[in-house]
């Protein structure tokens, strides 16, 4: 059988296309420079020159360890145009992670910066296939990635990257064990800008969720995530703008909206909300916000709706994505928050049940997806490949049901659930509810031991600034909406719930505070 591959242009060939089109059109905005589409080429094509010069080829390894910044985007290019594999590693991971990442990818380069946690030259000697530490600040210890990017030719030859050659392997954060590898190959690396440009079609989104160059967008999401790469290839393929956030911070997030006039983004749900709880949001009135999508986690409709009314021009719509299934996989329609959506015509989605059939209608399973979309599978991982995949299904882990208009819609994952004296208890249904109480700002339930009932509930909850409550009014308001079985044994008030690199709240570090009392 002739397994033939969808024909793209290659990353090197959009940045020549996008330069000649767009010109000194801004592409990205990073600590208030404005860089074009000019730059982007020059510079990006300089340092894979000097990558080549360094001797670097087809399928190495080059890793990127770095805050968001425009270095991290002229890395993507130049790796991606090279036909080298790009490791996106979150800047959040310690350095036990990071070598446990590097030696099991057999890393070749870093580009990083000085400001690490821990000594480069000690990682270095840790990682013994590591062949050159670039950083982007001038260190004689290390190659100097401007240099690099300025010191060669600033046109680059044809490297023949096809796309069934493997591009990216992207790394979990870590919350469940060890970061596992998932790699996408040169096609997936199209697939989540194209699927955004698809959802741009929806009815109520035509004239908001354009997705070309009158688009500027805000990265507030780390490029090491999965849908942090959308930026570079949503610029050279439509000529979408964005402004570069180094990290996350609700008011450094407002005001940039403002100043540059942003018109979309994409967030996890925990961001929302610490923008909703800003003291002066109501100062900041976000009127150029024509959309912006939740992906990541269940997210509160009603916290949604809530920060619909902070853009007055906007509509919020609720995604479904993940590492292992190129995202955005889906998007809800205007109005209709609580689904997902619908898959785009890259994936086809059911939902089985713990047989693997599929189940009725209406009724909760484990969501099951193949097609395009889903990635090449875990790398150098057989035995949790052959775990996951199944008969050419790849099972997500995440629980959902859909409708009858074809609507799907997350319950939370199949191992954030808590099973209480033999029933089932949904998390995402309790956290729900608490993000519901006016005096809640974040909060997280978890399942603890007991010997009676084999697990119980317990409660994590941030409350919001100034907030004094003691936790019977919780718990009572919980037991009003709660069956009795599900309502938490336990409650914990932390200053503010421990997140991952992506923003979302990290259930491992929860568990671990629990059993270290």
């Amino acid at each position: 059988m002739i397994i033939v591959m969808e024909t793209r242009p290659d990353v090197r060939q959009l940045i020549i296309e996008a330069a000649d089109k767009y010109g000194e059109k801004t592409a990205f905005i990073s600590n208030d420079k404005e860089y074009n589409y000019l730059q982007l080429k020059e510079s990006s094509f300089r340092l894979a020159n000097s990558l080549l010069d360094l001797g670097y080829k087809k399928g190495d390894k080059i890793a990127i360890y770095l805050p968001n910044c425009i270095e991290y985007i002229f890395s993507y290019y130049a790796i991606y145009s090279l036909g080298c594999v790009v490791v996106p590693i979150d800047f959040f991971l310690s350095q036990n992670e990071v070598i446990a990442i590097s030696n099991h990818c057999e890393l070749k380069g870093l580009i990083t910066t000085n400001n690490t946690k821990f000594n480069l030259l000690e990682l270095r000697q840790s990682i013994p296939s590591l062949k050159d530490i670039i950083t982007i600040e001038d260190n004689s210890k290390f190659l100097s990635f401007w240099r690099l990017a300025t010191n060669s030719k600033p046109d680059l030859e044809d490297q023949n990257v096809t796309t069934d050659m493997m591009s990216s392997i992207f790394y979990t954060s870590g919350t469940t064990g060890m970061p596992k590898g998932a790699a996408w190959n040169y096609l997936h690396i199209h697939l989540g800008s194209e699927q955004y440009k698809y959802f741009g079609t929806y009815k109520g989104l035509e004239d908001r969720f354009r997705i070309d160059e009158t688009e500027r967008l805000i990265a507030p999401i780390p490029f090491s995530h999965s849908g942090g790469v959308l930026y570079p290839m949503l610029a050279i393929k439509y000529g979408v703008s964005t402004v570069v956030m180094p990290q996350f911070n609700p008011y450094d997030f407002v005001k940039l909206v403002d100043r540059w006039q942003v018109t979309g983004f994409h967030m996890v749900p925990p961001m929302y909300y610490a923008i909703l709880y800003l003291k002066e949001i109501k100062k900041y009135k976000l009127e150029s916000i024509k959309w912006a999508a939740v992906f990541g986690a269940p997210s509160s409709p009603d916290l949604m709706m809530r920060f619909e009314k902070l853009c007055p021009n906007a509509v919020v719509v609720n995604g479904w994505g993940m590492t292992e299934v190129i995202p955005p996989t889906c998007l809800s329609t205007p109005g209709n928050i609580k689904s997902i959506g619908k898959p785009s015509p890259n994936i086809e989605m059911k939902i089985f049940d713990s047989h693997d059939n599929e189940v009725k209608l209406g009724e909760v399973g484990e969501l099951v997806v193949r097609g395009k979309s889903v990635f090449l599978g875990y790398y150098k991982e057989p035995d949790l490949n052959n775990e996951v995949f199944k008969n050419g299904w790849f099972y997500t882990g995440d629980l959902a049901r859909n409708d009858d208009e074809g609507n799907f819609y997350i319950i939370g994952k199949s191992k954030d659930t808590i099973k209480v004296g033999g029933e089932l208890v949904w998390a995402a249904e309790i956290e729900e509810l608490l993000l519901k109480h006016p005096c809640v700002k974040e909060a997280a339930a978890i399942g603890i031991p007991d010997q009676l009932r084999g697990e119980v509930v317990k409660c994590y909850i941030a409350l919001r600034e100034g907030i004094v409550l003691p936790k019977q009014y919780i718990l009572e308001y919980l037991r009003e909406n709660l069956a009795k079985f599900k309502v938490p044994k336990e409650i914990e008030y932390l200053d503010e719930l421990p997140k991952t690199g992506t923003g979302k709240i990290n259930k491992a570090a929860l568990r671990e505070l629990h059993n270290n009392k």
